[in-house]
């Protein structure tokens, strides 16, 4: 028995040394385990601490006061600064959840300015209103001092004015008797002017009256010389142009044509009186030289020429004006109503023109037709009548028609009137002495396009 349990004592100590071991191994495993798994904690602790702030930031002042200031709160250093910063938010912008940004667009901060500038410029700007205010306030008092004064200077004006309109009153006093006399002086001028204005319009009623007798006079006497023209019609026939056979005024043709566009010859040179400078209107055949009645027009040529070189039998002439789509041909006729080879035609010019259509009739243009009748061999033939050798009444711009006769007694008025009935009257006349006698009429755009002058 003993030996037995001798031999069995270390077994169990070995056992046990093992069970030991075994333990102890275990215990350290778990001990290193958990200090690793702690140290990885510190270390992401400590990662994460460092996003918020870091060792160098938490060593500064400014930062251990902030601390100190919310472990004495009882808060966290970030919840502290929070607080800081919701409570500066609601005391600039009155919003604790502004940002830098909002409060700097709620105070109108330019860049680079702080709240403190703005509200150091807004105070100086205040000082200063109130120093103009206060200015101003002086200037007033000062203006009110001046009105007072001048108040008691018109008051005092007003009282002398006063005095001495009084003064005035009783000095005029004897001189009211001589203005009523002469007011009843007035009178008796004024109803002796009605009676004179009175007078005056009788006289100018017996005056128009003279005026339509010399009218109905002149009338008969353009019906007597309407008879006369038609007894010698027969002997003018030959050199006369009827409205109605226009094709009489073809006065040449075209002969030939220039190498260039714009250059033609004509049959006309020496021999037929033709010079430089005349003008030609240039028809297909004398057929299509009419005259519309109802637009009032002389129908235009398919082109207009100019003389520019005069030969013994023939002229060079330049084109001025072309119909587009239609050109010269030979054998062409040519057209100018005051040139004849072998005839000097005779025109009536009456009334005023307005050759260079500025809406102002006058004389002086009147004239300048005169003198180019005159430089292609017309002749010219002034006045209002008709007489039997006339070839052509050229005509200008129709008189306006007579206006109603004026009332009152405005002489001026009163011949103005006369004068545009008058002038309207012998512009009738001699239009319908002309028609009833068979003499072209022509107005200022026929003479152009007869003669080829029309505008270019």
């Amino acid at each position: 028995m003993a030996i037995r349990s001798g031999s069995t004592g270390p077994l169990v100590s070995l056992v046990v040394f093992v069970i030991l071991t075994v333990l102890s191994l275990v215990g350290a495993i778990y001990f290193y385990s958990e200090a690793d798994k702690a140290q990885t904690e510190r270390t992401t602790a400590m990662r994460e601490l460092a996003k918020v702030i870091n060792d160098e930031q938490r060593g500064r002042e400014v930062v251990q006061s902030l601390d100190s200031a919310a472990q004495a709160q009882g808060q966290t250093l970030i919840e502290h600064m929070l607080a800081r910063e919701a409570s500066m938010a609601t005391l600039v912008s009155g919003d604790a959840a502004a940002d830098t940004n909002s409060v700097r667009a709620s105070l109108r901060l330019s860049d680079g300015q702080s709240a403190k500038q703005a509200l150091d410029e807004a105070r100086r700007a205040a000082a200063e209103s109130e120093s103009k205010f206060a200015d101003q306030v002086k200037a007033s008092e000062a203006i009110s001092a001046q009105a007072d004064a001048a108040r008691a200077e018109a008051e005092a004006a007003n009282k002398s004015a006063e005095e001495k309109i009084a003064q005035l009153t009783a000095t005029i006093a004897p001189y009211r008797e001589s203005s009523e006399r002469a007011m009843a002086e007035i009178a008796e001028l004024k109803n002796e002017l009605i009676q004179a204005r009175e007078q005056a319009q009788s006289e100018y009623a017996n005056q128009l009256a003279e005026e339509q007798s010399k009218q109905a006079a002149l009338v008969a006497a353009n019906q007597n010389l309407s008879e006369r023209v038609q007894v010698l019609q027969t002997q003018l026939e030959q050199f006369r142009i009827k409205p109605s056979d226009a094709s009489l005024l073809a006065d040449g043709k075209v002969v030939d044509i220039g190498t260039s566009k714009d250059q033609v010859f004509i049959s006309l040179g020496l021999r037929d009186h033709v010079r430089p400078g005349m003008t030609f209107e240039v028809y297909p055949d004398a057929a299509a030289i009419l005259y519309d009645p109802k637009t009032d027009r002389q129908s235009p040529g398919k082109a207009s020429i100019e003389v520019v070189k005069v030969g013994d039998t023939t002229s060079t002439a330049r084109v001025t004006r072309q119909r587009k789509g239609q050109s010269i041909q030979r054998d062409d006729v040519l057209a100018n109503a005051v040139y004849s080879p072998s005839y000097k035609y005779k025109f009536l010019v009456h009334g005023n023109f307005d050759v260079d259509a500025d809406g102002k009739s006058g004389q002086t243009e009147a004239d300048y037709i005169r003198g180019r009748i005159q430089e292609w061999g017309g002749v010219v033939i002034d006045g209002d009548e008709l007489t039997p050798d006339v070839d052509f009444v050229v005509v200008g711009t129709p008189p306006s028609r007579v206006m109603a006769k004026p009332l009152g007694e405005d002489s001026a008025g009163y011949n103005a009137y006369l004068e545009s009935k008058r002038a309207y009257d012998a512009y009738e006349a001699l239009v319908a002495s002309a028609r009833g006698a068979q003499v072209p009429v022509l107005n200022w755009n026929r003479f152009q396009i007869l003669t080829g002058a029309a505008e270019r």
